[in-house]
């Protein structure tokens, strides 16, 4: 009896030992490459009989940047990437916090082997957008209506062209096929012709005829170079510069989008986060009050496109991944 159950569990090992042969081991899928950074950072100050002068203030801020790549061989590469940034500050004897800093950004862009060994045929579509309203303030009071929103203004940019992809750290996009949707939700900026939509049109005697439109299409190419490597020991650029051209109007204008982000890690949780952005639309107007009137039309003011600039150094938690 012994000997028939001794006989049995060896067949049975036998076929247990073949059948584990026969199947798969589970393979990690290494075609996807996740990388990103999180970070949360707050800075304080506060004086009392200070002569220097200044103010007591309290900032916070978050940032989320987020690249997945897929790369099933030498040939094909399929990348999307999240950018979003929020903070706010507490600045003086105001109660409220109020937003300094707003971004949301998000990009896929498709690349297959074109010709030569870095060239590359690509399609990219990215939108861009902000999180909260935009408000004016005087002390703790909004003043007027909000001069921005989530997709007041929204950008949707396509491009299709070539892309050279000499290092899997640096792309250079031309893109002689290209689109630029510009969304303003909020009909009250539509119809001030906000952000370069068309405006609202008005009888003589001010009654609106024509509602502005929440829409406007362009047609045109751009020029897109990536840049994220790390530059030294513990120390991330990410780089991202994007010019647009309409074909239909003014075509030797360009919009322009020059964004930096320098990661640099003290240590296992904590980071210096050092943001730059430079933005010009030759369709948007700033105004500014040039002769302190309190009026943004008068002779002594100058209104039109100009470069907009911010610049944010901050220190805190931060995760690398």
């Amino acid at each position: 009896m012994k000997s028939k159950l001794l006989f049995i569990g060896l067949i049975f090992g036998v076929f247990s030992a073949k059948a584990q042969d026969s199947i798969p081991p589970l393979v990690k899928d290494t075609a996807w490459k996740i990388s990103g950074f999180f970070g949360v950072n707050a800075s304080q100050t506060a004086l009392s009989n200070w002569q220097g002068g200044g103010q007591n203030n309290l900032a916070i801020g978050s940032i989320l940047n987020v690249e997945a790549t897929y790369k099933r061989d030498e040939f094909e590469q399929w990348t999307n990437k999240l950018d979003a940034q929020y903070g706010v500050i507490k600045q003086g004897d105001v109660r409220w916090f109020r937003k300094n800093l707003d971004q949301l950004f998000f990009l896929s862009k498709y690349s297959t082997r074109a010709f030569g060994k870095y060239w590359y045929w690509s399609a990219q579509a990215d939108y861009r957008t902000q999180f909260a309203p935009g408000n004016v303030y005087a002390g703790d009071s909004v003043v007027g209506r909000a001069v921005s929103d989530m997709n007041s203004p929204g950008y949707l940019q396509l491009a299709i062209g070539l892309d050279y992809k000499p290092t899997d750290y640096l792309s250079i996009t031309v893109a002689p096929v290209a689109g630029k949707i510009t969304f303003v939700n909020r009909q009250y900026l539509a119809d001030a012709g906000a952000f370069g939509v068309r405006a609202a049109e008005y009888d003589p005697t001010g009654a609106q005829i024509r509602r502005g439109e929440k829409v406007r299409y362009e047609v045109g190419g751009r020029f897109i170079m990536k840049f994220k490597k790390d530059i030294m020991k513990n120390v991330n650029l990410d780089s991202y510069l994007d010019l647009f051209t309409n074909y239909l109007e003014k075509p030797g204008n360009f919009d322009v989008i020059f964004n930096n982000l320098i990661t640099m890690k003290i240590n296992k949780f904590f980071t210096v986060n050092v943001i730059s952005q430079m933005l010009y639309d030759d369709d948007i107007t700033v105004k500014r009050d040039w002769d302190k009137d309190g009026k943004y039309e008068t002779p002594g003011d100058i209104n039109g496109p100009r470069v907009q600039l911010l610049t944010t150094v901050a220190i805190g938690f931060g995760y690398k991944f």
